[in-house]
């Protein structure tokens, strides 16, 4: 970022500086460690319907974490995928390129929604505090869950169908849902996963959760997971 001339520019501190340089040096074995292989690059770049192969691979590395506890779907937030991955040539991916992804540090989650709850939790990504249709906040689904949105139609009525391994979701049907920490308290807006019930906690950061999906052979996620069925103006 280029430095602006109407701003003051200061010196580094050098004791503050030498602390920084410290543990710059430290990390970097923890940086460089190299933690599995992609066949290509995930990223941040949305299709037409918003979706990116960056929030689905989250999502399949957190699903993939959490079957044990009865997972059946999971879902990552676009706002919490904070870099793009690309492999090396040989097709490596290290640690720090993970770390760059999801710098957060949250926990897994597990919860149980009624598929109600899970329609009004996808509702929510176009009306609810400042998610809105001109500005959606996605929430990224695991593999085997599709939802298609029409933004046409009114608040509460924008999610058009959604699929669980390709049957349609039951209104009255229980599900187990994964997400972090963060989303499972309500946050981005999404307050309906505090609604959730018996909830389990793994006791999985969510890097760690990625890490394992790599090692496990986890690779780049395919896309189809969204439609945008908004008619053309």
């Amino acid at each position: 970022v280029p430095l602006q001339t109407q701003f003051p520019v200061w010196a580094k501190d050098a004791a503050t500086a030498a602390i920084v340089d410290r543990y710059v040096a430290a990390a970097k074995p923890v940086v460089a460690r190299v933690v599995g292989n992609l066949s290509g690059p995930i990223t941040r770049a949305q299709t037409p319907a918003r979706e990116h192969t960056g929030g689905n691979f989250i999502a399949d590395a957190q699903l993939a974490a959490t079957r044990h506890l009865g997972a059946q779907i999971a879902f990552s937030n676009s706002g919490g995928v904070r870099a793009d991955i690309v492999p090396a040539a040989d097709g490596s991916i290290t640690f720090g390129q993970l770390f760059a992804m999801q710098p957060f540090g949250n926990s897994l989650v597990v919860k149980t929604l009624t598929g109600a709850q899970l329609k009004a939790l996808l509702e929510q990504q176009f009306d609810s505090g400042t998610n809105t249709v001109a500005r959606p906040n996605m929430l990224l689904p695991s593999q085997g869950f599709f939802f298609a949105y029409d933004l046409s139609r009114p608040a509460g009525q924008r999610i058009v169908e959604i699929r669980l391994d390709g049957k349609p979701i039951d209104p009255a049907g229980r599900y187990r849902v994964t997400v972090v920490n963060f989303l499972s308290s309500g946050g981005d807006n999404f307050t309906v996963l505090t609604e959730g019930t018996d909830l389990a906690d793994p006791n999985i950061v969510d890097v760690d959760a990625s890490e394992a999906y790599l090692k496990s052979g986890g690779d780049v996620p395919k896309l189809g997971r969204i439609e945008d069925r908004t008619p053309n103006p």
